[in-house]
């Protein structure tokens, strides 16, 4: 039991692993305190209500570009915790996870990461970033913050993803189980929990959740008989199916899409395949009547599958303490009732190391590109720096650069652009790419009889706006794709969005450059 001992939560939510987690630390007997972002919420103070437990009227908010400020909060909840009394943490529980701004651009690329149309290495670097901190740099800073109210027998639990769904923030993931690794070897008792599928607010986007949920109930947990300890909310599980009007016809033809459908299905597989198979069951599901049948089956189980976890954490890993500082510990369906001991996860694949290539570098400023590019007029210069790799160019030829999208009143092309709103738009953004591929051509054509021409720009996606202030980037890979044809194939983006897309373009001579140019002469003639 965990009678007076101390547990702090952080990022607990309704309906969540955490959740679980704090009724069992509860029911154990333990002092549960937790954290959320905004403490102000009704929804958030009815919830810890509920479990009970007290919630910290301190928000906690973590922000990659605001870690300090994150420790700071931290300060002020280690001295809240002592004004209760509270000299030590027994246990912290870190269950956040997300990181994704709640901006338009953002949710778009989060969708078409799920439909398996890009990647998450397709995302904005700075959204990356936030992603990576939030899910795994987080649990660091928790260690580091905490530790004025912690010592070496504090447990610090995290909670990772083992299951068989593409995880498209699995990198994200592998990351938390290393810093939990080095955590370890200074003292500290890291363990990270994968908890078995189950439908929360944050899985409810994986594409395939409710099947891999369907599939381990049949698989494990239809029809057995779990440990006395599980056995009320197992019961409670099973009752509420028998219940549910068309579950045993649902079941009868998920079995046979699981069987004809999904046998291929693992964490390895390509999203779009997954997405393209579970939106085709949807429809069919919608059109026979059943798929609410569906959404509630696997709610049901999911609130089983979530207490049962939280009773596992609670029992195997805060009383027990089943595991070695540094740990993952895998728990799988079989393991929810109750009757067997959790494993060590199995070790990750190690993906193979790309070829690293050795590069020189050369900076540009701003004099250098207004000299260089002394063409364009000084309110349409769209770079501030480059900087390129030296050398002869090749296919594969790599450059980057940035720009500041400046104030109305620092370029007045912005203000006389849209009027009333001084956005940069994506056709901008393109002509500064375009910018971007012309320098680098211009340095390293030792001949300086050739001139590079924009031929066209392909940047189906670049429907996103600038405001003033915001520092475009730009990453460029030339590729020679035959005689005097040139592609740059280019990305640009800002602080949430990131597009790809072709600058194409050819090199040539300055006489040619010449005869185009004087085709365009007036010449007189008959009206």
């Amino acid at each position: 039991m965990l009678k007076g001992r101390n547990i702090l939560l952080i990022g607990a939510r309704a309906g969540g692993y955490g959740e679980g987690i704090a009724r069992a630390a509860v029911a154990a007997g333990a002092n549960v305190y937790g954290t959320t972002l905004t403490p102000s919420d009704p929804q958030e103070q009815n919830f810890f209500e509920s479990l009970p437990a007290e919630l910290i009227d301190i928000p906690l908010r973590f922000d990659s570009e605001n870690r300090a400020g994150v420790l700071d909060t931290f300060k002020r909840i280690q001295e809240y915790l002592r004004d209760k009394g509270v000299q030590k943490l027994d246990a912290v529980i870190h269950t956040v996870a997300g990181g994704f701004p709640r901006q338009p651009s953002v949710m778009k690329a989060v969708a078409d990461i799920l439909r398996g149309k890009s990647t998450f290495s397709d995302m904005a670097t700075c959204v990356k970033r936030n992603v990576f901190y939030v899910n795994a740099g987080s649990f660091e800073d928790t260690i580091t913050g905490l530790s004025g109210i912690s010592d070496t027998n504090t447990q610090y639990v995290a909670l990772t993803y083992r299951g068989e769904l593409p995880y498209f923030i699995s990198q994200t993931k592998h990351y938390l189980e290393r810093l939990a690794v080095r955590q370890a070897g200074k003292g500290i008792r890291t363990l990270i929990a994968a908890l078995p599928e189950a439908w929360t607010q944050s899985s409810q986007f994986f594409a395939g959740i409710e099947i891999a949920v369907i599939h381990n109930y049949l698989s494990h947990l239809q029809g057995r008989d779990p440990g006395q300890e599980f056995s009320e909310p197992f019961q409670k599980m099973e009752k509420s199916l028998a219940a549910l009007a068309g579950f045993p016809e649902l079941l009868s033809e998920l079995q046979e899409f699981i069987r004809d459908r999904w046998g291929d299905i693992n964490a390895a597989s390509n999203p779009a395949i997954v997405s393209e198979r579970v939106e085709r069951l949807f429809t069919e599901l919608r059109h026979k009547g059943n798929f609410s049948v569906l959404r509630q089956s696997v709610e049901i189980i999911s609130d089983f599958v979530r207490s049962a976890s939280g009773m596992i954490v609670v029992r195997d890993f805060l009383e027990q303490k089943a595991y070695e500082p540094g740990d993952v510990r895998q728990v799988y369906y079989r393991d929810l009732l109750g009757s067997t001991s959790v494993e060590k996860a199995k070790p990750r694949v190690v993906p193979v190391r790309r070829v690293v290539v050795n590069r020189k570098w050369q900076e540009f400023d701003k004099e250098d590109v207004r000299s260089t590019l002394s063409m364009y007029g000084e309110k349409f210069l769209f770079l501030d720096s480059v900087i390129m790799e030296v050398g002869e160019v090749y296919t594969g030829f790599l450059g980057f650069a940035k720009f500041r999208v400046p104030t109305p009143d620092e370029n007045p092309i912005l203000k006389d652009h849209f009027i009333g709103m001084p956005l940069f738009g994506g056709h901008l953004q393109m002509e500064a790419v375009a910018q971007f591929g012309t320098f680098m051509i211009l340095k390293v054509l030792k001949d300086k009889r050739l001139v590079p021409i924009l031929t066209g720009t392909e940047f189906p996606d670049l429907n996103t706006m600038a405001p003033p202030g915001e520092v475009l980037k730009m990453m460029g890979t030339i590729h020679l794709a035959e005689k005097r044809n040139l592609v740059l194939e280019a990305t640009i983006e800002n602080r949430f969005a990131r597009s790809k897309g072709i600058i194409r373009g050819m090199v040539v001579n300055q006489r040619v450059i010449r005869k185009m140019m004087s085709a365009f002469d007036s010449v007189e003639g008959d009206d």
